[in-house]
Protein backbone atom coordinates (compact mmCIF):
# COMPACT_ATOMS: atom_id res chain seq x y z
CA UNK A 1 0.00 0.00 0.00
CA UNK A 2 2.88 2.36 0.75
CA UNK A 3 4.31 1.70 -2.74
CA UNK A 4 0.94 2.25 -4.41
CA UNK A 5 0.45 5.49 -2.52
CA UNK A 6 3.92 6.72 -3.46
CA UNK A 7 3.32 5.89 -7.13
CA UNK A 8 -0.04 7.66 -7.16
CA UNK A 9 1.40 10.88 -5.69
CA UNK A 10 4.80 10.76 -7.39
CA UNK A 11 4.41 13.83 -9.62
CA UNK A 12 3.18 15.97 -6.76
CA UNK A 13 5.89 14.76 -4.41
CA UNK A 14 8.68 15.25 -7.00
CA UNK A 15 7.49 18.73 -7.93
CA UNK A 16 7.33 19.86 -4.30
CA UNK A 17 10.73 18.37 -3.54
CA UNK A 18 12.46 19.82 -6.63
CA UNK A 19 11.16 23.29 -5.78
CA UNK A 20 12.24 23.20 -2.14
CA UNK A 21 14.58 25.91 -0.89
CA UNK A 22 17.41 23.54 0.06
CA UNK A 23 17.42 21.79 -3.32
CA UNK A 24 17.32 25.02 -5.31
CA UNK A 25 20.12 26.51 -3.22
CA UNK A 26 22.33 23.50 -3.96
CA UNK A 27 21.45 23.58 -7.66
CA UNK A 28 22.30 27.25 -8.06
CA UNK A 29 25.58 26.92 -6.19
CA UNK A 30 26.61 23.96 -8.32
CA UNK A 31 25.78 25.74 -11.60
CA UNK A 32 27.69 28.87 -10.58
CA UNK A 33 30.82 27.18 -9.25
CA UNK A 34 31.43 23.79 -10.91
CA UNK A 35 33.05 25.48 -13.92
CA UNK A 36 35.87 26.70 -11.66
CA UNK A 37 36.84 23.14 -10.75
CA UNK A 38 39.87 21.93 -12.71
CA UNK A 39 40.96 18.88 -10.70
CA UNK A 40 39.67 16.12 -8.47
CA UNK A 41 41.41 17.83 -5.56
CA UNK A 42 39.47 21.04 -6.25
CA UNK A 43 36.21 19.13 -6.13
CA UNK A 44 36.78 17.16 -2.93
CA UNK A 45 37.95 20.33 -1.17
CA UNK A 46 34.65 22.09 -1.89
CA UNK A 47 32.21 20.29 0.40
CA UNK A 48 29.07 21.83 -1.10
CA UNK A 49 30.01 20.89 -4.67
CA UNK A 50 31.15 17.46 -3.52
CA UNK A 51 27.86 16.92 -1.70
CA UNK A 52 25.82 17.59 -4.84
CA UNK A 53 28.16 15.46 -6.95
CA UNK A 54 28.10 12.45 -4.65
CA UNK A 55 24.33 12.72 -4.16
CA UNK A 56 23.88 12.60 -7.94
CA UNK A 57 25.44 9.13 -7.92
CA UNK A 58 23.83 7.87 -4.72
CA UNK A 59 27.11 8.19 -2.83
CA UNK A 60 26.17 10.94 -0.38
CA UNK A 61 27.22 8.75 2.56
CA UNK A 62 30.83 8.98 1.29
CA UNK A 63 31.07 12.75 1.81
CA UNK A 64 33.83 12.31 4.41
CA UNK A 65 35.84 9.83 2.32
CA UNK A 66 37.74 12.55 0.47
CA UNK A 67 40.84 10.48 -0.23
CA UNK A 68 38.78 7.60 -1.65
CA UNK A 69 36.71 9.89 -3.90
CA UNK A 70 39.76 11.79 -5.13
CA UNK A 71 41.47 8.56 -6.16
CA UNK A 72 38.33 7.32 -7.90
CA UNK A 73 38.08 10.55 -9.87
CA UNK A 74 41.78 10.73 -10.74
CA UNK A 75 42.15 7.12 -11.86
CA UNK A 76 39.06 6.99 -14.07
CA UNK A 77 37.55 3.71 -15.22
CA UNK A 78 40.48 1.92 -16.86
CA UNK A 79 41.19 -1.70 -15.91
CA UNK A 80 43.00 -1.73 -12.59
CA UNK A 81 41.64 1.65 -11.50
CA UNK A 82 40.15 1.97 -8.03
CA UNK A 83 36.62 2.39 -9.42
CA UNK A 84 36.92 -0.85 -11.40
CA UNK A 85 38.11 -2.72 -8.30
CA UNK A 86 35.41 -1.51 -5.91
CA UNK A 87 32.71 -3.70 -7.50
CA UNK A 88 30.15 -0.93 -7.11
CA UNK A 89 28.68 0.58 -10.26
CA UNK A 90 28.16 3.93 -8.57
CA UNK A 91 31.90 4.58 -8.36
CA UNK A 92 32.38 3.56 -11.98
CA UNK A 93 29.60 5.93 -13.05
CA UNK A 94 31.14 8.76 -11.00
CA UNK A 95 34.63 8.23 -12.42
CA UNK A 96 33.27 7.95 -15.97
CA UNK A 97 31.27 11.17 -15.74
CA UNK A 98 34.15 13.46 -14.75
CA UNK A 99 37.03 14.47 -17.00
CA UNK A 100 39.36 17.11 -15.60
CA UNK A 101 41.57 17.32 -18.70
CA UNK A 102 41.31 20.93 -19.95
CA UNK A 103 39.84 21.29 -23.41
CA UNK A 104 41.16 23.83 -25.85
CA UNK A 105 39.04 26.93 -26.04
CA UNK A 106 39.58 27.02 -29.81
CA UNK A 107 36.53 26.68 -32.02
CA UNK A 108 38.19 23.68 -33.68
CA UNK A 109 36.97 21.58 -30.73
CA UNK A 110 33.33 22.24 -31.50
CA UNK A 111 31.16 19.60 -33.16
CA UNK A 112 30.94 20.08 -36.95
CA UNK A 113 33.63 22.76 -36.97
CA UNK A 114 34.82 23.40 -40.52
CA UNK A 115 31.59 22.60 -42.32
CA UNK A 116 31.09 26.16 -43.59
CA UNK A 117 34.83 26.61 -44.06
CA UNK A 118 35.05 23.56 -46.33
CA UNK A 119 32.06 24.75 -48.31
CA UNK A 120 33.78 28.09 -48.88
CA UNK A 121 37.00 26.27 -49.79
CA UNK A 122 35.23 24.17 -52.41
CA UNK A 123 33.43 27.17 -53.91
CA UNK A 124 36.65 29.18 -54.20
CA UNK A 125 38.68 26.34 -55.75
CA UNK A 126 35.93 25.64 -58.27
CA UNK A 127 35.57 29.32 -59.12
CA UNK A 128 39.32 29.64 -59.73
CA UNK A 129 39.25 26.53 -61.89
CA UNK A 130 36.39 27.82 -64.03
CA UNK A 131 38.13 31.17 -64.41
CA UNK A 132 41.31 29.44 -65.53
CA UNK A 133 39.48 27.27 -68.06
CA UNK A 134 37.68 30.28 -69.44
CA UNK A 135 40.94 32.18 -69.84
CA UNK A 136 42.63 29.23 -71.63
CA UNK A 137 39.65 28.56 -73.86
CA UNK A 138 39.15 25.06 -72.45
CA UNK A 139 35.80 25.69 -70.78
CA UNK A 140 33.88 23.21 -72.96
CA UNK A 141 36.67 20.90 -74.12
CA UNK A 142 37.53 17.37 -73.13
CA UNK A 143 40.58 18.77 -71.37
CA UNK A 144 38.31 21.02 -69.34
CA UNK A 145 36.15 18.04 -68.36
CA UNK A 146 39.24 16.11 -67.24
CA UNK A 147 40.40 19.09 -65.17
CA UNK A 148 37.01 19.34 -63.47
CA UNK A 149 37.09 15.65 -62.57
CA UNK A 150 40.59 15.87 -61.15
CA UNK A 151 39.85 19.04 -59.17
CA UNK A 152 36.69 17.47 -57.73
CA UNK A 153 38.72 14.48 -56.55
CA UNK A 154 41.35 16.77 -55.02
CA UNK A 155 38.68 18.76 -53.19
CA UNK A 156 37.18 15.59 -51.75
CA UNK A 157 40.56 14.29 -50.59
CA UNK A 158 41.59 17.59 -49.00
CA UNK A 159 38.19 18.10 -47.37
CA UNK A 160 38.17 14.62 -45.86
CA UNK A 161 41.70 15.08 -44.54
CA UNK A 162 40.74 18.43 -43.03
CA UNK A 163 37.61 17.07 -41.36
CA UNK A 164 39.49 14.10 -39.89
CA UNK A 165 42.41 16.11 -38.53
CA UNK A 166 41.04 19.49 -37.49
CA UNK A 167 39.85 18.23 -34.09
CA UNK A 168 43.48 17.67 -33.09
CA UNK A 169 44.34 21.30 -33.84
CA UNK A 170 44.10 23.29 -30.61
CA UNK A 171 46.51 26.20 -31.15
CA UNK A 172 47.68 28.47 -33.95
CA UNK A 173 51.04 26.71 -33.84
CA UNK A 174 49.31 23.35 -34.40
CA UNK A 175 47.71 24.70 -37.55
CA UNK A 176 50.92 26.30 -38.80
CA UNK A 177 52.62 22.92 -38.49
CA UNK A 178 50.05 21.32 -40.81
CA UNK A 179 50.61 22.99 -44.23
CA UNK A 180 47.87 20.98 -45.95
CA UNK A 181 45.27 22.05 -43.38
CA UNK A 182 46.56 25.62 -43.36
CA UNK A 183 46.27 25.86 -47.14
CA UNK A 184 42.62 24.72 -47.02
CA UNK A 185 41.89 27.28 -44.29
CA UNK A 186 43.59 30.16 -46.07
CA UNK A 187 41.97 29.28 -49.39
CA UNK A 188 38.54 29.32 -47.80
CA UNK A 189 39.10 32.98 -46.89
CA UNK A 190 40.84 33.94 -50.13
CA UNK A 191 44.20 34.20 -48.40
CA UNK A 192 46.04 31.34 -50.08
CA UNK A 193 48.64 33.78 -51.39
CA UNK A 194 49.65 34.41 -47.74
CA UNK A 195 50.89 30.85 -47.24
CA UNK A 196 54.45 32.19 -47.55
CA UNK A 197 53.84 34.72 -44.75
CA UNK A 198 53.78 32.35 -41.74
CA UNK A 199 54.64 34.98 -39.12
CA UNK A 200 51.80 37.20 -40.29
CA UNK A 201 49.25 34.38 -40.26
CA UNK A 202 50.45 33.03 -36.90
CA UNK A 203 50.09 36.44 -35.26
CA UNK A 204 46.63 36.97 -36.74
CA UNK A 205 45.48 33.58 -35.45
CA UNK A 206 47.05 33.94 -31.99
CA UNK A 207 45.69 37.43 -31.30
CA UNK A 208 42.15 36.88 -32.53
CA UNK A 209 40.02 39.78 -33.67
CA UNK A 210 38.25 41.07 -30.58
CA UNK A 211 40.29 44.22 -29.98
CA UNK A 212 40.97 47.19 -32.27
CA UNK A 213 44.70 46.69 -31.64
CA UNK A 214 44.66 43.04 -32.84
CA UNK A 215 46.64 42.61 -36.06
CA UNK A 216 43.65 41.18 -37.91
CA UNK A 217 41.82 44.49 -37.46
CA UNK A 218 44.88 46.71 -37.88
CA UNK A 219 45.44 45.24 -41.35
CA UNK A 220 42.06 46.62 -42.44
CA UNK A 221 41.19 43.46 -44.38
CA UNK A 222 38.00 41.67 -43.38
CA UNK A 223 39.41 38.36 -44.59
CA UNK A 224 41.93 38.31 -41.73
CA UNK A 225 39.20 39.17 -39.23
CA UNK A 226 37.03 36.29 -40.46
CA UNK A 227 39.99 33.89 -40.35
CA UNK A 228 40.92 34.78 -36.77
CA UNK A 229 37.31 34.76 -35.55
CA UNK A 230 36.52 31.42 -37.17
CA UNK A 231 39.33 29.56 -35.40
CA UNK A 232 39.23 31.41 -32.07
CA UNK A 233 42.70 30.34 -31.02
CA UNK A 234 42.93 33.29 -28.61
CA UNK A 235 40.37 31.72 -26.29
CA UNK A 236 41.57 30.29 -22.99
CA UNK A 237 41.30 26.51 -22.40
CA UNK A 238 38.04 25.51 -20.73
CA UNK A 239 37.15 22.85 -18.21
CA UNK A 240 34.87 20.05 -19.45
CA UNK A 241 32.88 20.76 -16.28
CA UNK A 242 31.77 24.07 -17.80
CA UNK A 243 29.78 22.25 -20.44
CA UNK A 244 26.08 23.04 -19.92
CA UNK A 245 25.01 19.51 -20.90
CA UNK A 246 27.32 18.01 -18.27
CA UNK A 247 25.99 20.34 -15.57
CA UNK A 248 22.34 19.67 -16.44
CA UNK A 249 22.89 15.90 -16.42
CA UNK A 250 24.51 15.96 -12.98
CA UNK A 251 21.77 18.18 -11.55
CA UNK A 252 19.02 16.00 -13.02
CA UNK A 253 20.55 12.94 -11.36
CA UNK A 254 21.03 14.91 -8.14
CA UNK A 255 17.32 15.75 -7.88
CA UNK A 256 16.33 12.16 -8.55
CA UNK A 257 18.76 10.69 -6.05
CA UNK A 258 17.96 13.26 -3.36
CA UNK A 259 14.25 12.57 -3.68
CA UNK A 260 14.86 8.84 -3.38
CA UNK A 261 17.09 9.47 -0.36
CA UNK A 262 14.27 11.47 1.27
CA UNK A 263 11.91 8.56 0.72
CA UNK A 264 14.60 6.30 2.19
CA UNK A 265 14.56 8.32 5.39
CA UNK A 266 10.96 7.20 5.76
CA UNK A 267 11.39 3.66 4.46
CA UNK A 268 14.61 2.27 2.95
CA UNK A 269 12.73 -0.53 1.20
CA UNK A 270 10.68 1.97 -0.79
CA UNK A 271 13.86 3.83 -1.74
CA UNK A 272 15.36 0.67 -3.21
CA UNK A 273 12.10 0.01 -5.06
CA UNK A 274 12.13 3.52 -6.53
CA UNK A 275 15.75 3.14 -7.58
CA UNK A 276 15.04 -0.23 -9.19
CA UNK A 277 12.02 1.14 -11.08
CA UNK A 278 14.20 3.91 -12.56
CA UNK A 279 17.54 2.16 -13.01
CA UNK A 280 16.53 -1.09 -14.71
CA UNK A 281 15.10 0.51 -17.89
CA UNK A 282 18.19 2.75 -18.09
CA UNK A 283 20.51 -0.23 -17.75
CA UNK A 284 18.53 -2.27 -20.26
CA UNK A 285 18.73 0.57 -22.75
CA UNK A 286 22.52 0.88 -22.87
CA UNK A 287 24.74 -0.85 -25.42
CA UNK A 288 26.55 -3.21 -23.04
CA UNK A 289 26.47 -6.98 -23.48
CA UNK A 290 23.88 -9.04 -21.64
CA UNK A 291 26.41 -10.39 -19.13
CA UNK A 292 27.83 -6.93 -18.49
CA UNK A 293 24.37 -5.73 -17.44
CA UNK A 294 23.97 -8.67 -15.06
CA UNK A 295 27.40 -8.00 -13.56
CA UNK A 296 26.46 -4.35 -13.09
CA UNK A 297 23.45 -5.47 -11.05
CA UNK A 298 25.71 -7.63 -8.90
CA UNK A 299 28.01 -4.65 -8.40
CA UNK A 300 25.27 -2.17 -7.41
CA UNK A 301 24.08 -2.58 -3.83
CA UNK A 302 20.55 -1.25 -4.25
CA UNK A 303 19.80 -3.30 -7.38
CA UNK A 304 21.39 -6.43 -5.95
CA UNK A 305 19.17 -6.22 -2.86
CA UNK A 306 15.96 -6.08 -4.92
CA UNK A 307 17.05 -9.07 -7.01
CA UNK A 308 18.18 -11.12 -4.03
CA UNK A 309 15.01 -10.56 -2.01
CA UNK A 310 12.58 -10.98 -4.90
CA UNK A 311 14.31 -14.24 -5.81
CA UNK A 312 14.58 -15.45 -2.21
CA UNK A 313 18.36 -15.81 -2.38
CA UNK A 314 20.21 -16.60 0.87
CA UNK A 315 22.09 -13.98 2.89
CA UNK A 316 25.49 -15.42 1.92
CA UNK A 317 24.79 -15.34 -1.81
CA UNK A 318 27.22 -12.45 -2.41
CA UNK A 319 30.09 -14.49 -0.97
CA UNK A 320 30.10 -17.24 -3.61
CA UNK A 321 32.09 -17.14 -6.85
CA UNK A 322 31.00 -14.24 -9.07
CA UNK A 323 30.43 -16.42 -12.13
CA UNK A 324 28.28 -18.74 -10.01
CA UNK A 325 26.29 -15.72 -8.80
CA UNK A 326 25.66 -14.74 -12.42
CA UNK A 327 24.59 -18.26 -13.37
CA UNK A 328 22.24 -18.53 -10.38
CA UNK A 329 20.73 -15.10 -10.95
CA UNK A 330 19.98 -15.75 -14.62
CA UNK A 331 18.58 -19.23 -13.89
CA UNK A 332 16.25 -18.03 -11.14
CA UNK A 333 15.08 -15.01 -13.14
CA UNK A 334 14.09 -17.25 -16.03
CA UNK A 335 12.27 -19.78 -13.83
CA UNK A 336 10.48 -17.25 -11.64
CA UNK A 337 9.83 -14.34 -14.01
CA UNK A 338 10.35 -15.83 -17.48
CA UNK A 339 13.36 -13.57 -18.15
CA UNK A 340 15.74 -15.02 -20.74
CA UNK A 341 17.70 -11.86 -21.53
CA UNK A 342 18.35 -8.90 -19.28
CA UNK A 343 16.33 -6.53 -21.45
CA UNK A 344 13.22 -8.66 -20.77
CA UNK A 345 13.18 -7.21 -17.25
CA UNK A 346 12.52 -3.71 -18.61
CA UNK A 347 8.98 -4.67 -19.57
CA UNK A 348 6.67 -2.91 -17.12
CA UNK A 349 4.92 -6.08 -16.01
CA UNK A 350 8.17 -7.77 -15.01
CA UNK A 351 9.47 -4.72 -13.15
CA UNK A 352 6.20 -4.35 -11.26
CA UNK A 353 6.09 -8.05 -10.36
CA UNK A 354 9.66 -7.94 -9.07
CA UNK A 355 9.03 -4.82 -7.01
CA UNK A 356 5.86 -6.28 -5.48
CA UNK A 357 7.70 -9.51 -4.65
CA UNK A 358 10.60 -7.56 -3.17
CA UNK A 359 8.27 -5.47 -0.97
CA UNK A 360 6.38 -8.55 0.23
CA UNK A 361 9.60 -10.44 0.98
CA UNK A 362 10.90 -7.42 2.90
CA UNK A 363 7.77 -7.37 5.05
CA UNK A 364 7.98 -11.10 5.67
CA UNK A 365 11.64 -10.80 6.70
CA UNK A 366 10.67 -8.02 9.10
CA UNK A 367 8.16 -10.45 10.67
CA UNK A 368 5.34 -8.19 9.59
CA UNK A 369 6.32 -5.70 12.31
CA UNK A 370 6.02 -2.99 9.71
CA UNK A 371 2.89 -4.09 7.86
CA UNK A 372 1.51 -2.64 4.66
CA UNK A 373 -1.11 -0.48 6.41
CA UNK A 374 1.58 0.98 8.66
CA UNK A 375 3.81 1.68 5.61
CA UNK A 376 0.99 3.65 3.96
CA UNK A 377 0.23 5.51 7.18
CA UNK A 378 3.89 6.40 7.68
CA UNK A 379 4.13 7.72 4.11
CA UNK A 380 1.00 9.81 4.62
CA UNK A 381 2.37 11.26 7.84
CA UNK A 382 5.72 12.03 6.23
CA UNK A 383 4.53 14.07 3.20
CA UNK A 384 5.33 17.46 4.78
CA UNK A 385 8.81 16.22 5.56
CA UNK A 386 9.43 15.25 1.93
CA UNK A 387 7.93 18.47 0.63
CA UNK A 388 9.87 20.76 2.97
Amino acid sequence: MGWQFLQATMDKQRSAFDNSTDVNRDLEYFKENIGNVTSAEDLVNNRQLLSVTLSAFGLEDQINSKFLIQRVLEEGTEDGSLASRLSDGRYTALAGAFDFTPRSGANTQEVDFGRDLLKAYEERVLAKMEAGLTESGDLNTSYGAAVREQVAQNIQIESEAFAQSIGSIKTAEDLMNKPNLLLVALTAFGLEDKLDSPNLIRTVLEQGANEATDLARVLGDERFVELASTFGFEKDPVSPLQDSDFVQEILKDYKIQKFEASVGEVNETLRFALNFDRAIPELAGNDSSDNTKWFQVLGTTSLRQVFEKSLGLPAGFSQIDLDKQLETLKDKMERRFGVKEFNDIAENDTINRMIETYLLQSEIQNNASFGSNQVALTMLQSIPRIES
